[in-house]
């Protein structure tokens, strides 16, 4: 028996303001521990992986995926089972667990808002870190297409200096988008690796 499927079956509880689960939710929290999780529980660095999930932009987040799994096990949310009623109870379930928190934003259109409300705690902002599109080409930088909540939540990070920038220019094609955000995935590998 995982030793951590209580204390997971303990946060689904609470995250879903539930005193008991199902015999059918447990079976799938168990489920997914036995399949999925196994490898995310059992690497010694993991990465959740954050952003928007649109075509263009989904194809960017698996490549940075794919770059930070050479330094551990890198996830995008969808790529965990279904084991949870609620995707905000998957979700604080993955962000907890995870070891890195790795948000790839060009945009605020999306859930961004929510994680960004949720992932504001202190007990996150260690583990958190953000690639953030620069789009240089604007004249005004209040121009970019981040709204308020979520810029200052982005500003703050920066002061922590927990933000790295990629040129994400307007009339960049995705090739050109892909290569400057794995630039910036590579120095974020870099700086993770000398803490």
């Amino acid at each position: 028996m995982w030793p951590e499927l209580g204390s997971i079956v303990d946060e689904t509880k609470r995250y879903s303001a539930k005193d008991t689960l199902s015999r059918d939710q447990y079976r799938r929290i168990t489920r997914a521990l036995d399949n999925d999780l196994e490898r995310f529980l059992l690497s010694n660095r993991t990465f959740f992986v954050l952003g928007s999930y649109g075509n263009r932009e989904r194809e960017r987040l698996t490549a940075v995926k794919n770059r930070l799994n050479r330094d551990g096990y890198a996830f995008l949310m969808d790529d965990m089972p279904e084991a949870w009623e609620f995707w905000t109870t998957k979700f604080k379930v993955l962000a907890n667990r995870a070891d890195y928190i790795v948000g790839v934003y060009e945009h605020a259109d999306g859930g961004h808002e929510w994680e960004a409300g949720y992932l504001d705690h202190e007990e996150y902002r260690e583990k958190m870190h953000v690639l953030k599109r620069e789009y240089v080409d604007l004249d005004d930088p209040t121009e970019e297409p981040f709204d308020g909540m979520f810029a200052h939540f982005v500003q703050l990070l920066n002061r922590l200096g927990r933000v790295g920038f990629w040129d994400g220019r307007t009339d960049a094609d995705d090739a050109e988008l892909t290569a400057n955000l794995l630039d910036a995935t590579d120095a974020l590998c870099e700086e993770l690796s000398e803490q």
